[in-house]
């Protein structure tokens, strides 16, 4: 039986676990690694989940709410993989994207003579097409010349941040600064607005005709053609939406976290959009989902295994590349389920 004839044969409730089942079992093997280090695996766990997850921290700290601020720029990355994925590319230049995002919008809230909401707002847009136009790019260069995508995207990350740091050279000011939606925390309106880029993102792919065909250029591109979807301006229009959304990401961050332009960025690593967006299994919904576990288990891995349990903080990112491994490789799970799948569905019936 293929892989393909294998996935038809799977029942609905066993595609929805498949991710859950791939998480269980990176907890499992993410336990020999906490045994190597000297630990006891259930404390460990229980340290973790509580330092990222809980409510009940010291003087009434909730962690879930840093968690959630983790998780906004997890989003806006994750989105953009997500887009990038569904028109059928490979696009490795989330970190740089944001980068460019962050620049744009450091200096347009320093220079812009605007009070209130506009000023924030106008510094989102303008990180929104910057990080577009940057984003053209690598869709250009592989429609006209051929190039390959993750080749490009890549190069041009250490190129964002040469050609866009001395844009970024003030402090944010007070008005262009997103307000927290917690006082004494640095949750702020940016997640608000990663929920709603979320929903647009799920409404362009599943219910526009421009998502339908940016997805068809990548699932049957001959189909395509002779539908007369132009596939190389899906390609350059994925690409360049793809950046949009990374940029905000990083607008968000400087303006909501920072207060200053940073090129590093709270718990997102190069190629955390990657992870995010196939955990989420290629979805929106599961992107927030995705996004907030690699989240929580960032920040777990700081204040609950390294500093509660004595286990190296590299274990959550361990943890993290263990679950990418198995999410990666879903034949694995889908045999599985194909195996034991339906004696266990006899027995909930």
């Amino acid at each position: 039986m293929t892989p393909e004839t294998a996935r038809a044969h799977l029942p609905s409730w066993a595609r929805l676990i498949t991710p859950l089942l791939a998480i269980l079992a990176s907890l499992l093997l993410g336990s020999l690694l906490i045994l190597a280090a000297g630990a006891n695996p259930l404390q460990a766990y229980a340290a973790l989940f509580r330092a990222g997850f809980s409510c009940d921290g010291p003087g009434g700290m909730c962690a879930m709410l840093t968690s959630l601020q983790y998780a906004t720029p997890l989003i806006f990355g994750g989105l953009s993989a997500l887009v990038a994925f569904r028109a059928g590319l490979f696009s490795i230049g989330q970190a740089g994207q944001m980068v460019v995002g962050a620049a744009v919008a450091s200096w347009f809230s320093a220079l812009l003579p605007l009070s209130g909401p506009l000023l924030p707002a106008v510094a989102i847009c303008a990180a929104f097409f910057a990080a577009a136009l940057w984003g053209f790019i690598p869709g250009l260069l592989k429609t006209k010349l051929g190039m390959h995508e993750v080749i490009v995207t890549l190069l041009l990350n250490p190129i964002a941040v040469t050609l866009v740091a001395p844009l970024g050279w003030r402090r944010i000011p007070e008005a262009a600064r997103l307000a927290p939606l917690v006082p004494t925390t640095k949750l702020n309106a940016g997640f608000l607005l990663a929920l709603l880029a979320a929903l647009l993102v799920l409404i362009l792919l599943w219910r526009s005709a421009p998502g339908y065909g940016l997805r068809m250029s990548a699932q049957a591109p001959l189909f395509a053609r002779f539908g007369g979807i132009k596939t190389d301006r899906a390609v350059m229009g994925a690409m360049a939406l793809s950046s949009a959304l990374a940029g905000v990401g990083g607008a968000v961050e400087i303006l909501g976290v920072h207060y200053r332009f940073v090129t590093n960025f709270s718990a997102v690593d190069q190629f955390d959009g990657i992870v995010v967006a196939l955990v989420g299994q290629l979805h929106p919904l599961g992107v927030l989902l995705s996004a907030l576990l690699v989240g929580g288990v960032r920040l777990g891995a700081v204040n609950g295994l390294q500093l509660r349990a004595a286990v190296p903080r590299e274990a959550g990112s361990a943890l993290i590349a263990i679950m990418l491994l198995l999410i990666a490789a879903p034949h694995l799970i889908r045999r599985l389920l194909l195996r034991y799948g339906p004696r266990f569905s006899r027995r909930l019936s």
